[in-house]
């Protein structure tokens, strides 16, 4: 029997992993042996779908199993139609969160043979069994709640067993647990599952050391609450620390169990955190089944930044009882702790949630079809939702692409603007511009260049544009996918360093640095300081500083040139004289 695992994933990234699928074929192999070969495939979003179907049925399957989420089911229904058309007696299955959401849907439609809600490990496993035994087809579909697995240490690891190949990934994501303790409505986390449970301590110690062994430098870790239970956290975080501390860890966290030795530990490890903040007003949480303390979370923050730990939030509008004015408030709110980045998201009502069950009763108006987001709300209306959505793509832009946080603050004190106002400014821009969102540091420079000349201040623009300049080199060096600076420049050859940024300035950049760094963050005061001096500059990493120097034109021209040979670079005495210091600096690099 030949069983083809599709996954459709988003987009090409370290977390398009089929961790899922592999677990079902993990389990199969463990109970069928050579009864069954399980073939997984990788597709995504922007695949044509006619190319899909052919790279499923070169695979030869007698069974294809398509996992269904909100950002796929289209394109996975799509599939699964065209397989039909072409080959009638393959038998499709339909899994992951859709399934689970709205099987009975998916039961009704002539392209699905079978549906398996919850986690599929067993079902798929009996289902297979039955099949082999020599049961119908229809037989095998039951009209049965979301499956679980009480205990996980009877499921095999697909990372030890070979199923997936760490060493062949740059990032993966990793499985330490299932279920939730929490039952917010809007989520459906918790869905036929009571509580937390967790895979056996030695099967995660055995996957951390073969992730560090094959070289991943970064992993997604899948525990909606990481820190839920304090001392099993803890020990994972030490595990984390002394197995794989070259590994950089993207963890979802509560806010609400941080303690000042967790905060510590978060800050000794190479990770990111993720917490689900959705709202500042208790009030609108409490509609969703949701507790919260904005004092507590304000002082939980606090711990993870005076530990020094890098974290981001969550935030949902358009949740019952918001609004306009109220997700402005939750933008200031969250923004006000300088969180590493803000990701925001419309509310989606998903299916078979308990939110999806109140929609009505709270007066929610939503798409009934993926990915199910509200359209209108009693007090969040379909115009203010727009303009939610436009502010939520301003903040993501400049804010978290932008890498803004370390001198954000820095912009809003000189204009002594609240978040939510400034974004709604940057939204309104970006409307009537159209400008091109891919190249984030020039959309930066241009809107605070139009800015301050609106507000008839544009010396203190050009400074406002200088910083951003500086500060968006500074992250971009910071990009953990650059090169390492110990790689030898190739022999017989000067190079730029690999850890180097060209940039213009309007005024001096080492100058301004100089006052940046000695206390003086005034725009007006340092425009009177600082006279119009357009430049260009090389920014770069040195033994882990960003130091830079000025260029003049010929100095940026023989940069541009590397890299060449040695007797070919034949410089003049003046640029011989810059060589020399360039090497010294660490600008150039001369290969032995």
């Amino acid at each position: 029997m030949n069983l083809c695992l599709v996954s459709i994933h988003i987009q090409r990234s370290n977390k398009a992993v089929a961790l899922g699928n592999a677990m079902l074929a993990s389990s199969l192999k463990r109970r069928f042996g050579n009864q069954i070969r399980v073939d997984l495939l990788d597709l995504y979003l922007d695949d044509p779908a006619g190319d899909c179907v052919d790279r499923i049925l070169q695979l030869q399957p007698e069974w294809v199993g398509l996992s269904l989420a909100v950002w796929n089911r289209g394109m996975g229904l799509e599939i699964a139609e065209k397989l039909k058309t072409l080959r009638p007696e393959l038998v499709i299955l339909a899994g992951g969160p859709e399934a689970t959401a709205d099987r009975r849907q998916l039961s009704g439609l002539p392209c699905i043979d079978l549906v398996f809600a919850g986690e599929g490990e067993d079902l798929l496993a009996e289902a297979v069994a039955r099949f082999l035994d020599g049961a119908a087809i229809p037989s095998l579909q039951e009209d049965q709640p979301p499956a679980s697995i009480k205990d996980l240490s009877l499921l095999p690891s697909p990372w030890l067993d070979g199923t997936l190949k760490p060493a062949e990934l740059d990032g993966l994501v990793w499985e330490l647990s299932r279920g939730c303790p929490f039952k917010c409505d809007f989520c459906f986390e918790s869905l036929g599952t009571e509580g937390i449970r967790r895979f056996p301590r030695e099967r995660l110690q055995n996957e951390l050391a073969l992730f560090a062994a094959s070289g991943v430098r970064q992993i997604f870790v899948l525990d909606p609450t990481f820190n839920y239970q304090q001392d099993e956290a803890k020990q994972i975080l030490r595990l984390m620390t002394e197995t794989a501390p070259g590994i950089q860890f993207n963890i979802e966290i509560r806010s609400e169990f941080i303690d000042r030795e967790m905060a510590e530990m978060f800050a000794g490890l190479n990770c990111s955190l993720q917490i689900g903040l959705q709202s500042a007003d208790p009030a609108v949480l409490a509609r969703i089944n949701r507790t919260f303390n904005p004092k507590d979370f304000q002082r939980k923050m606090l711990l993870l930044h005076e530990a020094g730990a890098t974290y981001g939030f969550d935030l949902i509008y358009g949740l019952p009882g918001d609004s306009l004015s109220g997700f402005l408030a939750s933008l200031d709110f969250a923004l006000s702790m300088a969180p590493n980045h803000l990701d925001i998201f419309p509310l989606s009502v998903l299916p078979s949630t308990r939110l999806a069950e109140t929609a009505s009763g709270f007066g929610l108006v939503y798409k009934r079809q993926p990915p199910y987001r509200v359209l209108s709300t009693p007090t969040f209306g379909a115009e203010d939702l727009a303009r939610a959505a436009g502010i939520a793509e301003a903040c993501t832009l400049f804010y978290s692409r932008g890498a803004a946080v370390p001198w954000f603050g820095l912009l809003l004190e000189n204009l002594a603007w609240s978040p939510g106002v400034f974004f709604s400014r940057l939204s309104d821009w970006l409307q009537a511009k159209q400008v091109d969102r891919t190249g984030v540091l020039r959309l930066q420079q241009d809107f605070l260049r139009d800015l301050f000349e609106e507000l008839e201040h544009p010396d203190r623009g050009r400074i406002a544009v200088d910083i951003a300049t500086w500060f968006g080199c500074q992250a971009s060096l910071a990009d953990p996918s650059l090169p390492c600076e110990s790689e030898e420049p190739k022999a017989g050859y000067n190079c730029l360093n690999p850890l180097a940024r060209f940039a213009r300035f309007r005024t001096d950049p080492g100058e301004l640095r100089n006052h940046l760094h000695g206390g003086i963050s005034d725009f007006e005061e340092l425009a009177f300081f600082m006279e119009e001096d357009p430049c260009e500059a090389v920014l770069y990493l040195h033994e882990g500083e960003v130091d830079c120097f000025r260029l003049t034109e010929e100095q940026a021209r023989f940069l541009k040139t590397l890299p060449k040979k040695m007797e070919e670079t034949s410089p003049s005495e003046e640029l011989a004289d810059f060589l020399l210091e360039a090497e010294t600096r660490g600008i150039v690099r001369t290969g032995e």
